[in-house]
C-alpha cells in the first residue's frame, strides 16, 4: 500500500517518548526519518535514537529548517502532540513545497478554544455556556459568573494554567495562572459542567469523516480540579448517544473549516442533559489510539497521515472503520506527587499478554511538582481484556506492581484507582 514512500525523507518535529512511536511507525513503511528539536542533550531520547539521523534546531526557526530541508532533500514535515509543533511544520511544509493536512487557520481554532467555540455554537455543537467575551475577564463579567466554573488559558495544552473555582475568591489567582501559561495571555471562563468526560477521535480522508474511536475519561479524583485523567476506556457507554447528538454537527463544522485530511479529536463531557464539546485538537494525540484501531478497524491513522506528509493522500480504507471494540480496551495512567525520584520499577509478570504496554515516563533523579500537569505522570499501561471483570483486574494488578519511592523512601503514588468508578451502563 505505501510502497511508493520507500526511500523518501520525512522530518518528526520532536524527539520526546511519543514521538518515537511516528519515527519507528514511519520507518517500518520503508521511510528514512530525521527527529528534531532544539535540545542537544536530548541525543539520547528513544525518537532520536531510533531515527535515521537527528537535528538539534528549534522548532520556532523556521529558516534554518527551511534551509536544512532543502539541503537534505527532506520530502515532507510531521508532528504530533503539540499544536505549537504542528504550526511550525505547517509552516516548514508550505516553504519546502511539501503536503501538509492543515493550514495556519485550521490549527489556530484548535488553539484558540474562543475560536473553537464560535465555530462549535454556529454549527449547533453544545458548548459550556462562557462568562467572558475577551482577552481578560472584566470586574463586571466575573460579578456575573456563576458558580462552579473552570478558567483556563485560550491556548494551551496538557493541562496547564486549568482552575476549577467553586468560589468567587478562587477567580482572580485562577486567571492570573492562567494568563501565565497563555501564549497570548487570553483565558477562558465557563460553566463547569460535571459528568464523565469523553475524547473522539476522527480519521478524515477527502472530507470524509469516520469516527474511529470513542471513549470515556476518569479523571483524578485526588486532584479533581486540574482534570488529570486516570483512565480512558472503550468501548464507551456514550457511544450511540454521541452519535445520534453530535457526529452530524460535527462533521458539519469540519467541513465548515474545510478540514478535509488528518486526523482530529474532541474532548467533552456526557450527562444527563447531553453532550458538551469543549475542545478540540487537529493533530495526533497523545494516546497514540491508533494502534487499537488498527487492530480492530484495520484502519491507522498515524501511517494515513505519514502519507499525506509525503505525497498528499491520506493512503488507506476507512471502510471498516467502527469505534464500538469488540473488547474492553484501556489507557491507564499513575501520577506522583511531589518530591524526588529515587527509584521507580513495574515488577508485574511480563507474560500477561493483555497489559500490551507498560510505559515509564520519568527517571530517578527527576524532581516531581504538583502541579496538576501531565509531567505527574510516570507510568502509562495500555490493557485489553475479553470481560469487564478481567479488565478491573489488570488493573489492580498493574497499580499494584508500580513503584515509585522518593529519596527518604516514602511512596510517591499520588492516589489507586478505583475500578467501581467504570461504568457499565448509562
Amino acid at each position: 500500500m505505501y510502497e511508493n514512500l520507500t526511500g523518501k525523507k520525512l522530518l518528526v518535529l520532536g524527539s520526546e517518548e511519543r514521538d518515537a512511536s511516528i519515527v519507528k511507525t514511519a520507518q517500518k513503511m520503508g521511510i528514512y526519518v530525521i527527529a528534531a528539536d532544539g535540545i542537544p542533550t536530548s541525543n539520547k531520547t528513544i525518537a532520536k535514537m531510533a531515527a535515521d539521523e537527528s537535528w538539534d534546531i528549534d522548532y520556532r526557526d523556521t529558516d534554518a529548517y527551511v534551509k536544512k530541508c532543502l539541503e537534505e532533500h527532506v520530502d515532507g514535515v510531521i508532528a504530533g502532540y503539540s499544536e505549537n509543533r504542528v504550526l511550525a511544520a505547517c509552516r516548514i511544509a508550505n516553504r519546502i513545497n511539501s503536503p501538509f493536512y492543515a493550514t495556519e487557520e485550521q490549527i489556530d481554532i484548535t488553539r484558540n478554544k474562543r475560536k473553537f467555540k464560535q465555530l462549535c455554537t454556529k454549527n449547533g455543537v453544545r458548548v459550556p455556556k462562557e462568562f467572558s467575551t475577551n482577552g481578560i475577564p472584566t470586574e463586571d463579567e466575573l460579578k456575573q459568573v456563576q458558580l462552579p466554573v473552570i478558567v483556563k488559558p485560550a491556548d494551551s495544552a496538557g493541562r496547564k494554567g486549568i482552575t476549577i473555582c467553586s468560589s468567587f475568591s478562587e477567580l482572580k489567582p485562577a486567571v492570573e495562572k492562567a494568563i501565565k501559561e497563555s501564549l497570548t495571555g487570553t483565558v477562558v471562563v465557563e460553566e463547569y459542567v460535571t459528568g464523565t468526560e469523553f475524547a473522539a477521535v476522527y480519521t478524515l480522508q477527502d472530507g470524509k469523516y469516520s469516527l474511529s474511536y470513542f471513549c470515556d475519561k476518569y479523571l483524578n479524583t485526588v486532584l479533581p480540579k486540574q482534570g488529570l485523567c486516570d483512565l480512558s476506556f472503550a468501548p464507551s457507554v456514550y457511544l450511540d448517544g454521541f452519535m445520534a447528538e453530535c457526529h452530524e454537527p460535527l462533521c458539519n463544522m469540519m467541513r465548515d473549516a474545510r478540514m478535509e485530511n488528518g486526523v482530529a479529536f474532541y474532548q467533552g463531557i456526557a450527562n444527563k442533559n447531553g453532550f458538551y464539546v469543549f475542545e478540540m485538537g487537529y493533530r495526533i494525540n497523545g494516546g497514540s489510539d491508533c494502534i487499537q484501531i488498527e487492530r480492530y478497524n484495520g484502519v491507522n491513522y498515524m501511517k494515513m497521515l505519514i502519507s499525506h506528509s509525503l505525497c498528499g493522500s491520506m493512503v488507506g480504507d476507512l471502510s471498516k472503520d467502527n469505534a464500538k471494540f469488540p473488547v474492553n480496551y484501556g489507557v491507564f495512567y499513575l501520577y506522583a506527587k511531589s518530591g524526588e525520584i529515587a527509584e521507580i520499577e513495574y515488577t508485574g509478570d511480563e507474560s500477561i499478554k493483555e497489559i500490551e504496554e507498560v510505559g515509564i515516563y520519568k527517571t530517578p533523579g527527576t524532581v516531581v511538582k504538583n502541579d496538576g500537569t501531565t509531567q505527574q505522570c510516570v507510568f502509562r499501561f495500555r490493557i485489553s481484556a475479553p470481560s469487564m471483570d478481567r479488565f478491573c483486574e489488570l488493573i489492580n494488578y498493574a497499580q499494584d506492581h508500580a513503584r515509585i519511592i522518593d529519596t527518604d523512601g516514602n511512596d510517591m503514588l499520588l492516589s489507586r484507582f478505583d475500578t467501581a468508578r467504570i461504568k457499565r451502563s448509562v
